[in-house]
């Protein structure tokens, strides 16, 4: 199979299995938000931005330079895995010692059985982390979706019986840790291949790894902290409720990009560490996987930010109304946010972490105060704060990170990134005043979604031709490219 079949095909079934999720995500908010209070998903939501910080030292970055160096191995690979399953299993230990302190922090005791339970998730999901990160490195995408689907699938039905016998916030706990047992159950039930792990862990094996998976840990550690600032704030400054009001619109915007981003850039990352030498190829094809991400994403959020009361009503119910302007500036949030995030694989493909690192050391300087002083303005005035923030990088963001890497210049990565904003608005704000004058949301979104879509595809198959003819070639890939 050639490398751009290879492509597509990982790009198919990391499409497909994003629909899937998107959709059981969907299901499980809409359902669980009506029997889950808010408060419920403000203590989660301290929870996971602990978790989630915890979880940059799991490997240590050395799963991300597996990926990226081209020659591993056998006792090389062996020492990565356990040293995987050891940094999982220091981390949960580290975590159930420390969750007093980290509740005393957001000031309330709830935390800390909560961190003490779902700790265990980082030593089990590490029992799976090599197999997946092999298959991903090999382009073989098909088997690691279909387990995530699975898997996700198990811990959504998890989460539903417990809140229906009224766990409250361990239903979304226990779902998660189900979830993260049958992941690593499935990895070695499907990924394997009869490979087993030697008993070894040598600092020889591991030493090439380090330093450029100690540069990725350092760029995630910073980049983690940059966009889980407000979380980490938010939860000292406005309570467990505020915060559950402000972190389900959060959860949802950020839910669109790691739906659609991943189905190119999860392939994009060892696609350009193949082509890195190649400056004018790397330049490619992280300009066509901007104008992919952000065509994708492009209607989607500016349909949130048109319609955000009626998704609010439909989806959580009526309990979460304050929701609605949260989710309408934070729609606009998540579109500059997710045009930022395909650099990640142009950085990590090029293997230049200490661009990266510099760039999230600047943005540790300036992100903090400006979402602390956005705080002192409630939830709303936080999530302005990341919005105007937001935009004013996105030059600096170019001229730092972009130019550096692959010479894309301003104008082509200005077209590549902005113009389906543009196409988008063209399409959604004739649908919007179409229903404009109709009263039910559900009926609204009936008749505004299809108008809309298809005044964007009319407009794309003109004026965005390059990602039109993509799309068109994934959904029905030409002979002898289907797989």
């Amino acid at each position: 199979m050639t490398l751009k079949k290879q492509t597509f095909t990982a790009v198919r079934w990391t499409a497909f299995a994003s629909l899937v999720r998107a959709f059981l995500q969907i299901v499980q908010v809409a359902v669980l938000a009506r029997i889950l209070a808010p408060e419920d998903y403000g203590l989660m939501a301290m929870v996971t931005v602990v978790l989630g910080f915890a979880g940059m030292f799991t490997d240590w970055g050395v799963n991300s330079a597996f990926v990226q160096r081209q020659l591993v191995t056998q006792e090389q690979r062996s020492s990565l895995f356990w040293l995987n399953v050891a940094m999982g299993a220091l981390l949960t230990l580290f975590l159930i010692i420390f969750s007093p302190v980290l509740a005393w922090y957001f000031s309330d005791d709830r935390i800390a059985p909560l961190l003490m339970v779902s700790a265990s998730m980082f030593v089990i999901s590490a029992l799976g982390t090599q197999l997946r990160v092999t298959a991903e490195k090999e382009l073989n995408f098909r088997p690691v979706m279909m387990l995530e689907l699975a898997s996700a699938a198990i811990g959504f039905v998890t989460s539903l019986v417990a809140a229906m016998a009224g766990m409250g916030v361990y239903a979304l706990v226990l779902g998660g840790i189900v979830a993260t047992v049958f992941g690593a159950i499935f990895a070695w039930m499907f990924l394997a291949r009869g490979w087993r792990p030697m008993w070894r862990l040598r600092m020889v094996d591991v030493q090439p790894f380090l330093k450029f998976g100690g540069g990725v840990m350092a760029v995630g550690i910073g980049s983690y902290v940059n966009a889980s600032i407000d979380l980490l704030l938010g939860g000292r400054l406005l309570g467990a409720t505020q915060l559950g009001l402000y972190s389900m619109p959060r959860n949802l915007v950020l839910q669109i990009q790691m739906v659609v981003n991943p189905i190119i850039t999860r392939v994009g990352f060892p696609l350009i560490s193949q082509v890195q030498s190649d400056v004018a190829h790397v330049r490619s094809i992280y300009l066509k996987t901007l104008n992919m991400t952000a065509s994708i994403n492009a209607p989607l959020y500016v349909g949130v930010t048109f319609f955000a009361p009626e998704i609010v009503a439909i989806m959580l119910g009526d309990g979460w109304k304050e929701a609605a302007p949260l989710l309408r500036i934070l729609a606009l949030w998540g579109l500059f946010r997710s045009v930022g995030n395909p650099v990640g694989s142009l950085i990590f493909g090029m293997g230049r972490i200490g661009l990266a690192l510099k760039w999230n050391i600047g943005l540790l300087i300036i992100v903090p105060p400006v979402v602390w002083l956005g705080a002192q303005y409630g939830a709303a005035g936080m999530a302005w704060a990341l919005l105007i923030m937001m935009v004013v990088l996105f030059i600096p963001g170019w001229y730092v990170l972009v130019l550096p890497l692959c010479q894309a210049g301003l104008v082509k990565y200005t077209i590549a990134a902005l113009r389906p904003l543009l196409l988008a608005l063209a399409s959604v704000v004739p649908a919007y005043l179409v229903v404009g004058a109709l009263d039910a949301e559900i009926i609204r979104l009936v008749i505004a979604v299809p108008i809309a879509a298809a005044l964007y595809l009319s407009i794309s198959y003109k004026a965005n031709r390059e990602w039109f003819a993509a799309m068109r070639e994934l959904v029905l890939p030409t002979t002898g490219e289907a797989s």
